[in-house]
């Protein structure tokens, strides 16, 4: 009967071991910064989606929270509709209609980590692959 209980109290005692560390995890995933990348558009249709999926991709592959704010600078194909559904589908995507507010958003988020690209002034084989912009 004694070992009985000793093996329930032990099976007790380390659930409880692996729900704390498991809540220590978590809320330090929780105060980790953002990441935030700012995508600069203009009839960016056939590139846009691309860019953002795989964005998402690596920074969840490396564990990281990242916000994207694109910013369309006036396009006149189907880039901000796509970035419409995206935004639909990701809570951490924002649609800005116009450049305007760039400077502001920009200054207001300059402690975190930034990276602007502008997508527009990109041919479609960049430079620098995608897993080095985190």
């Amino acid at each position: 009967m004694i070992p009985g209980l000793l093996m329930i109290v032990g099976a007790y005692a380390i659930c409880a071991a692996v729900i704390h560390v498991l809540h220590a995890c978590s809320r330090r995933r929780k105060e980790r910064e953002t990441y935030q990348l700012v995508v600069i558009t203009r009839d960016s249709a056939a590139k846009i989606e691309w860019y953002l999926y795989s964005y998402l991709f690596v920074s969840w592959l490396r564990g990281r929270q990242t916000a994207i704010a694109v910013f369309d600078d006036g396009s006149k194909d189907d880039t901000a509709a796509i970035v419409r559904k995206v935004e639909l589908e990701r809570p951490n995507v924002k649609l800005y209609e116009s450049t305007e507010g760039l400077d502001r958003f920009l200054e207001e988020h300059e402690s975190q980590p930034l990276l602007v690209l502008h997508l527009y002034r990109m041919d479609l084989s960049p430079k620098r692959p995608l897993h080095q912009w985190l």
